[in-house]
């Protein structure tokens, strides 16, 4: 706690201690308050389960893709269940598959067979896609296949034989070889990731299975006599792009298709009308015998952005590009050019939830903005599924002044907020005693404490002095005035929780001071 206290020292002493409205840049348009989101727990345990049940208990096993259904319900591929669950109404249901076995070590067995939804069979489902008609598509990796569930509720096998393999053909004569994603445009054609044929794939509407870009011819070894085919990269024309493990599609409003192009550290764009491949975020190189470019962690312009495996990726309502950026732990925005993180820390992973600076993730792989403006993510490492989304806020009346929120709770007093000298200004005991702090007060010297621990203590005279107490002998005082409204010790709101452990937001639109712990209890 002591050099917490001596960090905001520095910072009050230079009068930062303005709760003033952020700048914030329009780049930063999917969540252009995002200070003021949080990363939550939406399902699933640290521990890998197929339990249902609650939102709370139910367990997932590295579930990877994610997708919002019409009704506003959320399909969760569940890769090594080999199933796709449902999230409805805080409950995880399955809504297709069957764990046909486990093997030895006790995990579930996949395989390949189609039937009803409920009784079909699916090997590390991953990618999901929805066509306006309502039926679902899967990226059946293991199976090697892209597979269907129609309104009906059945599960049938569009193109792939269940064995690794390339082949152009129609239908169930075309080989795949763990295709990762499959995205759905306006008139039935079906697109593919096909990762490790480092190609993107075709299925028209009639079922014709066809590659689109030029396949690798990279050779590359890994010690003496052990090789390896591999992936390449090469932007301009269609037919003789180069991709490395594609993992993910989207398409834009024009049509066109986002590649996350994992192998790469790329995220790439086909003009589908020109037929032609750009790169717009992300670079790296490749050493000799390298079967992947050099991954980096960077945020700035997209050129000079670098990424660690990016998978998952979607477009948000106003057209920028997210992206989980799998082994940096990070969820990663593009937009007008430009590369921000927004939630996790960079090349740290963990699975605490909070808000948006202090969050951790572990291998995201899927990423998408739902109805209501927050952000699903399949946080695959974890087990989990987490939702970025605003601080909760309490329902309170509109009356014009300042509300303090913590921790989604209104701060009640009979004396409300005061502005005074650009600060906001709160009663020092209904502050202590929502945060759970102890207050003193000394009549003789007039001066009221709110006690730390042992030793260390905030100390505000009735004068307008304050002190930090470090130690029974050291004591600081501070640029942090009090002031007394109607009987009351009031204090700076900022200054008082940050040194805390705090964090602290000023909501311009709602006139909210918002107070959260870094990190929520899990």
């Amino acid at each position: 706690m002591k050099q917490k206290l001596l960090r905001g020292l520095a910072v009050s002493v230079c009068g930062a201690m303005l709760l003033a409205p952020m700048s914030v840049s329009a780049n930063q348009a999917v969540l252009k308050d995002r200070h003021l989101y949080e990363v939550r727990t939406l399902t699933g345990q640290f521990q890998p389960g197929f339990l249902d049940g609650s939102a709370h208990t139910a367990s997932l096993y590295n579930p990877t893709s994610i997708m919002e259904l019409n009704d506003g319900t959320l399909l969760i591929s569940d890769t090594d269940n080999h199933l796709l669950r449902l999230y409805s109404y805080d409950q995880v249901t399955r809504y297709s598959g069957t764990i046909l076995d486990l093997d030895e070590h006790g995990h579930p067995l996949g395989a390949f067979h189609d039937d009803s939804k409920e009784n079909a069979f699916y090997s590390h489902p991953s990618g999901l896609a929805i066509d306006q008609q309502g039926n679902i598509y899967v990226a059946d990796s293991n199976n090697h296949s892209i597979r269907i569930i129609t309104q009906q509720g059945e599960v049938k096998t569009i193109a792939g034989t269940g064995v690794l393999g390339y082949k152009d053909g129609r239908g169930k004569d075309a080989q795949f070889y763990a295709p990762s994603d499959v995205a759905v445009d306006g008139k039935g054609n079906i697109y593919v990731a096909d990762t490790l044929n480092h190609a993107i794939r075709k299925i028209d509407a009639s079922g014709n299975v066809t590659t689109l870009n030029k396949l690798s011819d990279r050779i590359v070894e890994f010690f003496g006599g052990m090789v390896s085919e591999a992936g390449d990269y090469n932007d301009g024309p269609l037919s003789e792009a180069l991709f490395n493990e594609p993992t993910a599609l989207a398409f834009d409003e024009k049509g066109n298709l986002y590649v996350s192009d994992t192998g790469n550290q790329r995220i790439r764009y086909i003009d589908l009308t020109a037929q032609e491949v750009t790169t717009v975020a992300g670079g790296g190189s490749y050493g000799q015998n390298d079967l992947y470019a050099e991954a980096a962690y960077q945020d700035g312009a997209a050129e000079q952005a670098r990424f660690s495996s990016p998978m998952g990726l979607s477009i948000a309502s106003d057209g920028s590009v997210l992206i989980a950026d799998r082994n940096n732990h990070t969820i990663r925005l593009l937009a007008d050019g430009v590369v921000y993180t927004l939630a996790g820390q960079a090349e740290e992973h963990g699975r605490s939830d909070g808000v948006m600076n202090a969050a951790m993730l572990n291998e995201p792989t899927d990423v998408i903005e739902l109805r209501d403006g927050s952000l699903a993510i399949t946080d695959s490492s974890n087990n989990k599924v987490r939702i970025i989304k605003r601080y909760e806020q309490p329902q309170h009346e509109e009356d014009g002044s300042i509300h303090v929120i913590i921790n989604g709770k209104l701060l009640l007093s009979d004396v409300v907020p005061q502005l005074h000298a650009g600060r906001t200004y709160v009663p020092l005991r209904a502050l202590a005693e929502e945060l759970g702090y102890e207050i003193t007060y000394n009549k003789d010297s007039r001066q009221t404490s709110l006690v730390i621990d042992e030793h260390t203590s905030l100390i505000f005279s009735d004068r307008g002095e304050a002190t930090v107490r470090l130690t029974e002998e050291e004591a600081i005082s501070i640029d942090s005035t009090s002031i007394m409204v109607q009987n009351r010790l009031f204090v700076p709101v900022r200054f008082v929780t940050e040194e805390l452990g705090y964090d602290v937001q000023w909501d311009q639109e709602q006139k909210h001071v918002v107070i959260r712990p870094y990190l929520f209890l899990e």
